[in-house]
């Protein structure tokens, strides 16, 4: 509502007023038995409605526009179809919003809106916040979003039982249950991450839920979580302790400690001790890196395998779930317990049988082998006794 509206609505209460009180007056002076009724208090229809709020320091706060509203003068409110408006930061345009219907209630204390309500960030990103109900407190620079609330910037999208908005800081804040949606940029493949409570902020893209969580692919690859921090816009998830993968069609488990999920370039890694449980088998060492579009897992440092009946440690080691090859890189040694052997090599490869079984050993490598033969074994046979 601009000045001149606000004055003539002035100029229409002052005159609606002097009118009940003349009508009032006359109504008393001519008779007694008629019971005195008291016009309503009127509302006016405007074609076109304009609202602009400025902060104490005077910079432009927010605008509203509506091609339809109404006012009624005893509750100071106003109720506008198809509204429209603009929030601004530093005098300048920050977000357009825009819903079904508005309600601006005690001149701007407080503004509700509903139906298809959507804020959208004016800047390249296009971050926008959705929901059917928002309930807006301007002083306080506050957004409640309670039916349906989501988040979208493009690449993650937050949908929660509750979004909080708060403008002056630009941080949302989800309440739980949410979930957080990802799509990988190189294949068809989604992330869908479950959790709790947390805050997103906007400006700085700073990610925060302290869990637990737990995310699963479209793949059936499952990831889960003590919780997780991380910055959306440079691309990568803190996973806390302990971090645990399940790959999929039961290939393995992995276990490790804090993770960094690089959801850009599809890989985790970690610094931290890691353990596999395979079929037949189980893997363990310090850090690792996984690439989810090779489907490739290094495990930088003290690699160790164990199996039933034989054992292998090398400095690093690399496992490839689909194409089921596993390579021992630095300082390779086998140990086998039947017979009892010993193999070592610069580098040794293997592949997993369909039993889960990994078999070492690769024809034309150079490799060094010592074998220990049992005490019978290393014993001379004797001469049989001749007799004449």
């Amino acid at each position: 509502m601009n000045r001149s509206e606000q004055s003539m609505l002035g100029r229409w209460s002052r005159c609606g007023l002097a009118a009940a009180l003349v009508a009032s007056a006359w109504l008393t002076g001519c008779t007694t038995r008629r019971p005195i009724a008291l016009e309503p208090t009127p509302s006016f229809v405007f074609r076109s409605l304009d609202l602009s709020q400025r902060a104490d320091d005077g910079n432009r706060g927010w605008d509203l526009t509506s091609p339809e509203a109404r006012y009624d003068l005893s509750s100071r409110t106003i109720r506008a179809r198809r509204p429209e408006g603009v929030l601004y930061r530093n005098n300048q345009p920050h977000f357009r919003i825009t819903a079904d219907l508005a309600t601006v209630l005690r001149d701007g204390e407080l503004v509700v809106l509903e139906g298809s309500v959507q804020l959208r960030q004016l800047n390249q990103r296009g971050l926008t916040i959705e929901g059917d109900n928002l309930i807006w407190t301007p002083s306080q620079s506050r957004m409640v979003i309670n039916q349906r609330p989501k988040a979208n910037d493009g690449e993650t999208q937050i949908r929660s039982r509750e979004l909080v908005f708060q403008q002056d800081t630009e941080v949302l804040e989800f309440k739980g249950p949410t979930q957080l949606n990802r799509v990988d940029e190189s294949s068809s493949a989604s992330t869908v991450v479950k959790g709790g409570n947390g805050t997103w902020n906007l400006k700085s893209g700073l990610l925060q839920a302290p869990g637990p969580v737990l995310a699963i692919r479209s793949d059936g690859r499952t990831l889960s979580a003590s919780g997780l921090d991380g910055n959306t816009r440079q691309g990568y998830l803190d996973l806390q302790q302990p971090v645990t993968l399940v790959l999929e069609s039961d290939r393995g488990r992995i276990t490790a400690g804090r993770t960094r999920w690089l959801f850009s370039a599809e890989q985790l890694q970690s610094d931290q001790p890691i353990q596999a449980e395979l079929k037949n088998s189980k893997v363990q060492g310090r850090g690792f890196k996984l690439d989810q579009r090779t489907g490739t897992v290094i495990i930088s440092n003290s690699c160790r395998v164990e199996q039933t009946l034989e054992t292998l440690t090398a400095q690093r080691c690399a496992w490839n779930w689909r194409s089921e090859r596993v390579v021992a890189d630095g300082d390779v040694v086998l140990q086998r317990t039947e017979p009892e052997q010993i193999t070592r090599a610069s580098r040794m490869e293997a592949k997993i049988s369909d039993d889960g079984a990994i078999r070492f050993g690769q024809a034309g490598a150079r490799v060094e082998s010592t074998i220990k033969l049992s005490p019978a074994a290393q014993e001379k046979p004797r001469r049989p006794q001749v007799s004449f």
